[in-house]
């Protein structure tokens, strides 16, 4: 007799457009998908998802200025056009287990507040940091520093978690949603 998935274990199927993330690579072992959707895996994901966004404004930027336009607007426009794309990739890939109560337009607006604050660290590192450095290490400092700040700030402010996920904070497992 052949079972549904529903018969076999009580759960219902996934739907199409959700990965499984507790599927199985084989006996015992996380599929990628999994491993990549996990907790442990969210600094990767904002990686991927900062990398992503910078490389689009560098690719816009390129775009723009081969036409013509002025590089300063150029750069602006673009690093604009990728903060909404790195925003949306926060919210569906990087973050994507957090439920929160904060209506989207709050969380936009916090997003935006939290990169442009990060911006001003990065480049007051950067003016710190080239004093001792050479202009690309203090460069980079800035970026670190901004990233490790950007990670924090959509960690506990622009994606915490809402109430109904306060389970995963507290570590409890046992909360049905």
């Amino acid at each position: 007799m052949i079972q549904t998935q529903t018969e076999r274990t009580g759960a219902r199927p996934r739907s199409p457009r959700r990965p499984d993330v507790r599927a199985t690579a084989g006996p015992g072992t996380p599929s990628l998908a999994a491993r990549l959707l996990s907790d442990a895996a969210r600094p990767l994901r904002f990686a991927l998802t900062g990398g992503l966004a910078g490389l689009l404004q560098l690719v816009l930027l390129a775009f723009l200025t081969r036409r013509g336009w002025p590089e300063l607007p150029s750069n602006v426009i673009a690093f604009l056009l990728a903060a909404q794309v790195n925003f949306a990739l926060s919210s569906l890939f990087t973050w994507r287990d957090r439920r929160t109560a904060a209506p989207v337009w709050r969380r936009w607006l916090v997003f935006h507040a939290s990169i442009a604050a990060m911006a001003v660290v990065n480049q007051l590192v950067f003016v710190v940091a080239r004093a001792l450095l050479p202009t690309l290490m203090a460069a980079a400092a800035g970026i670190a520093v901004a990233a490790v700040g950007n990670f924090l700030l959509g960690d506990r402010l622009v994606f915490r978690p809402g109430r109904g996920n306060a389970h995963r904070q507290s570590g409890r497992r046992d909360h049905v949603a």
